[in-house]
C-alpha cells in the first residue's frame, strides 16, 4: 500500500513495455509511493527461458463472466491479442519449474499482443497492485490485510450470492476504497493494532484523505458496498 499514489487510466501498449522487458520476464510499479501514472504488472512469456532473470510461462488472472469470478489463464498458446478487463484478485506468474510471484489487485485493464516472439502482456490499474512475494521480490506493506479483506468478501458471497455480481460490477477504485475504508474502522476500534501497526495507521488515514479529496464518489461508492457485503461492522 502507497501513500499519495493516485494513477490514471491510461494503459501502455505491449510494443512499448516489450522494449522494458527487453532483459527482464515481469516488471511491476510504480517503484516509488509517490510517481504518477498507472499501477502496472508488465509480462513476457518467451518460447525458452532466458535465464537471466525470472522467466514466467503462465500468468492466471481473474476475469467476471456473467457476474462470477473465473480464473483465466495466459500463455505462448493463447490467441492474440486480448483487449479486456481482469478482476479482483491474485495475479499469480509461472515459471517452467512452477515457481511463482504474486499480486493482488483490485482489477483493470489487460492487454496482450505477440511483440518480437514473445507475448507480452500488460496489467494497468487505477488502483495499487500489491506484491504477495514469490520467488523475485518481498511482501509490500499491506498486502496480507488486502489478502485477509478478499477473504472476507468471498466468504460473504459464500453466504449471499448474489453479492458477487455487485462486487465485481464496482469499479476498481471503488473497491479500493471499500478497503481503505475496511481497514480504518478497523484500526480505529483498536488500539492495538495502531500501536503494533503505526506506519500503516497512516498510511491509511492519509488514503482515506485522498480518496474522500480527489475521489469522493468512488469512496461514497465503496462504503455503500462495504454495507452491502456486511462488512461495514
Amino acid at each position: 500500500m502507497t501513500t499519495a499514489f493516485r494513477p490514471s487510466r491510461e494503459t501502455i501498449a505491449p510494443s512499448v513495455a516489450s522494449v522494458r522487458l527487453a532483459d527482464l520476464g515481469f516488471l511491476a510499479g510504480p517503484d516509488l509511493p509517490d510517481r504518477p501514472g498507472p499501477a502496472f504488472l508488465l509480462v513476457a512469456l518467451r518460447d525458452r527461458p532466458t535465464l537471466r532473470h525470472y522467466d514466467p510461462e503462465r500468468v492466471e488472472f481473474w476475469v467476471t463472466e456473467r457476474g462470477r469470478g473465473v480464473r483465466r489463464s495466459l500463455l505462448r498458446t493463447t490467441r492474440l491479442p486480448l483487449d479486456e478487463e481482469f478482476s479482483w484478485g491474485m495475479i499469480r506468474l509461472y515459471d517452467r519449474l512452477g515457481i511463482t510471484n504474486e499480486y493482488l489487485g483490485f482489477g483493470g485493464h489487460l492487454s496482450a499482443a505477440e511483440v518480437d516472439g514473445a507475448t507480452i502482456a500488460v496489467f494497468t490499474s487505477p488502483a495499487p497492485m500489491l506484491r504477495r512475494g514469490g520467488h523475485s521480490q518481498i511482501w509490500d506493506e499491506g498486502t496480507d490485510e488486502l489478502a485477509a479483506f478478499f477473504a472476507r468478501l468471498v466468504a460473504a458471497v459464500d453466504v449471499q450470492p448474489a453479492l458477487e455480481a455487485s462486487i465485481a460490477d464496482a469499479d476498481p477504485l471503488v473497491r479500493y476504497a471499500a478497503f481503505v475504508s475496511h481497514l480504518v474502522r478497523r484500526y480505529r476500534s483498536s488500539a492495538d493494532l495502531r500501536a503494533i501497526n503505526p506506519q500503516v495507521w497512516t498510511i491509511l488515514l492519509a488514503e482515506q484523505f485522498l480518496m474522500q479529496r480527489d475521489h469522493l464518489g468512488a469512496w461514497d461508492a465503496g462504503e455503500r458496498l462495504l454495507e452491502v457485503t456486511g462488512l461495514a461492522r
